[in-house]
């Protein structure tokens, strides 16, 4: 069954019901005020008639005495149960009940009876009988009114519930249609269209675009990945492959097999550089958290940098804070260190200064890498997150994968870090981490 049509069926059953619920109560009430203004209206026309038998003083009844009063029957009988005088719908010999509302039924139909003791003086055997439909005429009248009104009432609005719930699934069935174009066609171009109509169904239709744009997205990604992967393999396997053709070759001698066989192991190393970099990237992008710790980030740093061998003519300078402790982990820290200060070595000029500063800013620690090197234009800068980027040829390194700075942000992901980069061409290059302080570990003590 269709969303739509459930919601009608759901809605329709549950106003038959309220209104099953309504016209059961306004039934009940109404039938128990109809029966108790039906008594009172009896028990006051019969007293108030019996007070004029009393006062009379001729013959009783009295000449012009009216027996049919507000839809009452009325009646003079004798304590034998003798008619005198009245008026009534069907039998007349009932026995009389002295002071008690009855009930009969003639020809089908119900009526309340009621017999009063009229007070003469001398006299103790004459009685004032009404006898009134149960219906009561406008009383029950108001009773079906009631009950046809609601039924009136539940017919508009499960009308007005088929309605309200088609207009509104209207949207819906058009977003439907539009995924399952897109699901069909596998294009994952197309984008739901606007719903301005629905505040709600708008954001859904926004939020689904998100994640379609998310999707292509990376499957762009992954079909640049698998391109550039199949790419950076293909160059060294074409080495290998041709060499080793070459170096089979019969007619070749000694000192050329040996070339080929240097070149074939040059290409393999560059093979298995490729692949470990590519495991080790996959590995830290697939990986959701790591298990972080306290760790005092500022003597880290100062170990990496005085086991780190700097070329000769390049001066790292420190500006290290003591005691700054974040929730890190030490392989990935170590690993962003190194990638960090690879580049700043990489592309820094000749006799020039790697800068590496670890401070507190409110509330946090900031760790920057900064290069005086050939810096990075605008646009490089703009795409240097991205997977296998390569950037201008005056920052392009042909061993390297376009992997470094994918690596450093997804590293910096799992760290909590946020980053920031700022580049000028010419000029150098600053890299900015910022992380959560922490507390420094309690000491243990064996």
């Amino acid at each position: 069954m269709k969303f739509g049509n459930k919601i009608i069926l759901i809605n329709s059953l549950i106003l038959s019901l309220l209104t099953a619920i309504i016209v059961a109560a306004a039934a009940v009430a109404g039938t128990t005020v109809l029966r108790s203004n039906i008594h009172n209206a009896l028990i006051e026309t019969v007293t108030s008639r019996a007070s004029l038998l009393s006062a009379s003083e001729g013959p009783i009844p009295p000449d012009g005495f009216d027996y049919d009063v507000n839809g009452v029957y009325l009646s003079v009988y004798f304590s034998d149960g003798t008619l005198n005088k009245g008026s009534f719908p069907g039998p007349v010999d009932l026995p009389i009940q002295k002071g008690v509302v009855s009930y009969i039924k003639i020809d089908g139909e119900r009526y309340y009876v009621y017999d009063f003791a009229v007070s003469l003086e001398g006299r103790e055997d004459i009685y004032l009988r009404g006898i009134v439909s149960a219906s009561y005429g406008g009383w029950f009248a108001a009773v079906v009114s009631v009950t046809v009104f609601a039924g009136v009432l539940a017919v508009i609005g499960i009308f007005l519930n088929v309605f309200s719930v088609k207009r509104a699934v209207r949207p819906i069935d058009r977003m439907r249609r539009e995924v399952n174009d897109i699901t069909l066609s596998k294009d994952i171009a197309k984008r739901l269209s606007e719903v301005p109509e629905d505040v709600e169904l708008a954001q859904l239709a926004e939020d689904y675009n998100y994640m379609l744009d998310s999707l292509e997205g990376m499957f762009r990604n992954h079909e640049r990945f698998t391109s550039d992967v199949a790419h950076e393999l293909r160059t060294p396997l074409t080495v290998i492959l041709s060499e080793s053709e070459y170096a089979l070759d019969g007619g070749r001698s000694e000192s050329d097999k040996d070339e080929s066989l240097a070149v074939i192991y040059r290409q393999s190393k560059r093979l298995k550089a490729i692949t470990d970099s590519l495991l080790e990237f996959t590995r830290v992008a697939n990986r959701l958290k790591a298990e972080l710790s306290p760790t005092d980030i500022s003597a880290l740093t100062e170990e990496f940098l005085g086991d780190y061998p700097f070329p000769e003519g390049v001066a790292c300078k420190t500006e290290i804070e003591e005691g700054v402790v974040v929730l890190a982990d030490v392989t990935l820290f170590e690993r962003l260190l190194q990638n960090l200060v690879d580049n700043a070595v990489k592309y820094g000029r000749e006799g020039g200064h790697v800068i590496v500063s670890l401070e507190r800013q409110e509330g946090r620690a900031a760790l920057a890498i900064e290069d005086d090197g050939i810096g990075m234009s605008e646009e490089t800068l703009a795409h240097i997150f991205e997977r296998f980027y390569r950037a201008e040829p005056s920052r392009s390194d042909k061993s390297g994968l376009g992997l470094g700075m994918s690596f450093v942000k997804e590293i910096a992901r799992l760290l909590g870090a946020e980053i920031h980069i700022t580049s000028a061409l010419g000029k150098g290059t600053r890299v900015t981490l910022t992380f959560a302080l922490s507390q420094a570990p309690e000491p243990s003590f064996d």
